[in-house]
């Protein structure tokens, strides 16, 4: 709730684009998902691009939800990266993000990790199209 009156405020005084607004919720699902899972665990922020920002917590692993990047403490530059690619697909994808690429990435990532699935880990097409989009936007990447 405070998040979401922290952002009222900020549309109110005119912080944020129209564009920013209908982008926001273009992303609607994915961005919900990121406001609670930047309420309710312990991050930091450590970068910004454009409006994506990219914390960093506890867990091993990266998730991308709209307008919000999870990465690992220490977190090398390719895999900010490739989750900034994920964010990018959101842009395209919209609301069909989670079913789209969401989804898939995850059961990919769940059957990686537990050694079900063996090889390059960025054949799969959702990681694939991420880095691709990731690596053109490696430069725009700015520190916090």
């Amino acid at each position: 709730m405070k998040l979401s009156l922290q952002y009222a405020s900020l549309i109110q005084r005119g912080l944020y684009s129209v564009a920013d607004v209908i982008l926001f919720i273009w992303q609607l699902p994915q961005n919900i998902i990121g406001l609670v899972v930047r309420t309710f665990f312990s991050i930091s922020l450590i970068r910004r691009a454009g409006s994506v920002r990219i914390y960093s917590w506890r867990f091993s692993s990266g998730v991308s939800l709209g307008a919000f990047c999870f990465v690992c403490e220490r977190a090398p530059e390719r895999v900010i990266a490739h989750e900034y690619g994920h964010t990018r697909q959101s842009v395209m994808l919209g609301p069909l993000y989670l079913f789209v690429i969401g989804l898939p990435s995850l059961v990919w990532a769940f059957l990686y990790g537990r050694g079900i699935i063996r090889g390059d880990y960025y054949r799969f097409y959702t990681e694939r199209w991420a880095e691709r989009l990731g690596s053109s936007f490696n430069s725009f990447l700015q520190p916090h």
